[in-house]
């Protein structure tokens, strides 16, 4: 574009052209159809959009371009006429300068003074960062803001002429802010809030395009957000409590309804809906396992992210709720430290990194301690945590009331995790939060449903959701459920009894999937048959007679001895000689070893690194099972479908596995 009067030579919009780019492919994509626009940026925000890229920052790439002798918008606002006369096919060319505008209105403060306009051009002043003149700028970008305001409605009319082919419009004119409110609603709701939104919306049952009363959305809203504090921004439950802010809310909020079409949103990274990653940690035999979990995304089945330098692919079926992760999985060690983005085509992948302190809870669908940014009480949880951050955990759990017991190491060089945490203490633990000044963890008032008790069938596969049919957990209905009103189990109402704990065995529920729902949430667990896949004779284990006993076990795999009582004992085996590796590497995995029985072995089961698992009977003894141990509970898992049809023992081993499910899915058995 050649130099005109008034304006700064084209080199000096190289930079500006990018960011007009960048923020079109970010906020107004071909991807954003259909969906409400909201065009908030702050700092964070800034760096991600920028990434490695060596361009001016976003403020200097507009100050550089700006007539700061008389009115500084008039560049922008003449190439905009210049784009009107054209094809339009693009956004107008004042991204740049409306992101700005929502920047300096996301840096606002209150002063003493109380919030205004002064205020906000300071703020906008400080943003651009005009190469000469100081603070005298601010006056001239006050006096001549109404140019901003009629590129806002500029944007605004573009948006609607493309009937929502490139986003709906959310910009609002605010009679009480009739200039500077454009930004300042932008800058109240993130695209992380709109996802929450989305969950909310729902909800509260609006159907899409439904005409509704502001003041009650504002008021349901905040009622909200105090029971599903998850998603919504700091900023936006500040704005709900401000009465100047809800007033720019309100036309917001009615712009997002109006324009939802009835689903739940993830959130978009540069136009790509945005799966969120997370971590999840669960206990396997002899120590922690670390894994993410990434929750499907409504009518995406697959796709192909690129990572730097790699590629990750991720992959679902029907009816799945994770995806599964394959290639270039990202480490956790790095992850948790750097963060992600990783983009495909039809989704984006990320995960925060720089935090050094994350609680877990337990997550059903996830399969383990999944990390979340809020705690509450009568719920258990595990931190996972650098331990150069151990002072202020020890602080929080301990000035809540409850006891600091050593923590273990984690999967995750450098990091620790505790024991499980149970907070009881509601006034406790709202004033430890605070005093530890821990800043990614809130307290939400909210109690959610929780399964206890049952046993699950492959825990291995971190599929804590699923049970045995006919050892179906109990669920947990904390009192503000049962007082919101109804509760239920696949669409009908379940009573509650006082104490809240209700047993779901009896109830001839079928194998499949089970949903229970309370205020808007749900909880989906399986029921699975009690039947192996195909009979299958187990290998005989007999006892050599003498003064002791022994049996025959292979070196590799598992091999364990079961009471009567339903308890294992190991076994302690010789290690195979490691000078087989070098010289006879065909006996690797193939050595046995013979070793005494204990007197009160009945059963000895073997599950080779390889092959079927074997139960064997070493003596008879009628069923006494007692309470379970989580690791005794977990191994009866492994072989509880195996009914040893075939065998002579089938029968004392189907009474066995039919104790064991009646005595261990009834109280007394941790949550899950």
């Amino acid at each position: 574009m050649p130099a005109e009067t008034g304006l700064q030579p084209t080199r000096a919009w190289q930079a500006y052209e990018w960011w007009q780019q960048r923020l079109a492919q970010e906020f107004f994509s071909e991807d954003r159809a259909d969906t409400p626009v909201l065009f908030f940026l702050d700092e964070p925000e800034l760096v991600a959009l920028r990434g490695v890229e060596d361009v001016e920052q976003l403020g200097t790439a507009v100050s550089s371009v700006l007539s700061w002798h008389d009115n500084p918008y008039a560049p922008v606002s003449e190439r905009c006429r210049a784009w009107r006369r054209g094809r339009r096919e693009d956004p107008p060319p004042c991204l740049p300068l409306l992101g700005c505008a929502v920047l300096a209105a996301a840096n606002m403060r209150r002063t003493v003074q109380g919030p205004g306009a002064p205020a906000y051009y300071a703020r906008l002043a400080e943003v651009l960062q005009p190469s000469w003149g100081g603070e005298q700028h601010g006056q001239r970008l006050e006096r001549h803001y109404e140019a901003v305001a009629d590129l806002w409605a500029e944007l605004d009319g573009w948006l609607r002429e493309k009937d929502g082919a490139r986003g709906l419009s959310t910009i609002k004119k605010n009679p009480a802010r009739s200039k500077i409110g454009y930004a300042q609603s932008q800058a109240l709701v993130r695209t992380s809030d709109h996802a929450a939104l989305t969950r909310f919306f729902q909800t509260l049952g609006v159907a899409p395009n439904q005409t509704i009363d502001g003041t009650r959305l504002l008021r349901d809203l905040a009622a909200w957000s105090h029971r599903h504090p998850q998603g919504l921004s700091k900023e936006l439950r500040q704005a709900l409590d401000s009465d100047s802010d809800k007033r720019l809310l309100e036309p917001l909020l009615v712009a997002l309804v109006e324009g939802w079409d009835g689903t739940v949103s993830p959130g978009f990274v540069d136009g790509l809906r945005v799966v969120p990653l997370r971590l999840v940690l669960e206990h396997g035999f002899t120590a922690w396992d670390v894994r993410w979990h990434a929750e499907v995304v409504p009518g995406v089945r697959e796709d192909v992210l690129k990572i730097p330098g790699a590629e990750m692919r991720i992959t679902s079926e029907a009816g799945d709720h994770a995806y599964e992760l394959t290639g270039a999985v990202p480490d956790p060690a790095n992850v948790i430290n750097s963060g992600i983005t990783a983009k495909g085509t039809k989704v984006a992948l990320r995960a925060h990194g720089g935090r050094k302190l994350l609680a877990l809870r337990e997550d059903a669908v996830a399969g383990g301690w999944t990390e979340t940014d809020v705690l509450t009480v009568f719920e258990p949880y595990i931190f996972l945590f650098r331990s150069s951050s151990q002072e202020q955990l020890q602080a929080l759990v301990t000035g809540a009331g409850e006891r600091w017991y050593p923590p273990g190491e984690a999967p995750i060089p450098g990091w620790q995790v505790t024991p499980e945490v149970e907070f009881s203490d509601e006034a406790a633990l709202t004033a430890a939060l605070a005093k530890a000044g821990i800043q990614n963890v809130r307290y939400s008032g909210v109690r959610r449903l929780s399964l206890r008790n049952g046993l699950r069938v492959r825990p291995g596969w971190g599929l804590r959701s699923h049970f045995l049919l006919g050892a179906e957990p109990d669920v947990v209905v904390p009192a503000e459920l049962c007082r919101q009103g109804l509760i239920s189990l696949d669409g009908s109402p379940l009573n509650v009894p006082p104490g809240g704990l209700v047993p779901l065995r009896g109830r001839s529920l079928a194998p499949g999937p089970h949903v229970l729902a309370a205020d808007g949430a749900e909880l989906t667990f399986y029921l699975e048959e009690l039947n192996a896949p195909a009979p299958r004779p187990a290998a005989p284990a007999v006892p050599v007679q003498g003064t002791s006993a022994t049996v025959v076990v292979p070196l590799s795999g598992d091999a364990r001895f079961l009471t009567a009582q339903g308890r294992f004992l190991h076994i302690a085996r010789p290690q195979e000689p490691s000078w087989w590796r070098r010289c006879a590497p065909g006996l690797c995995g193939g050595g046995t070893a013979r070793v005494p029985v204990p007197a009160a072995a009945v059963w000895l089961v073997v599950v080779p690194a390889q092959g079927a698992t074997s139960v064997s009977l070493l003596r008879h003894a009628e069923p006494d099972i007692g309470i379970l141990s989580h690791a005794a509970k977990d191994f009866w898992v492994q072989i509880m479908l195996d009914d040893q049809a075939g065998s002579p023992h089938a029968e004392l081993w189907q009474r066995y596995r039919e104790a064991v499910l009646t005595r261990n899915s009834q109280g007394g058995f941790r949550r899950v």
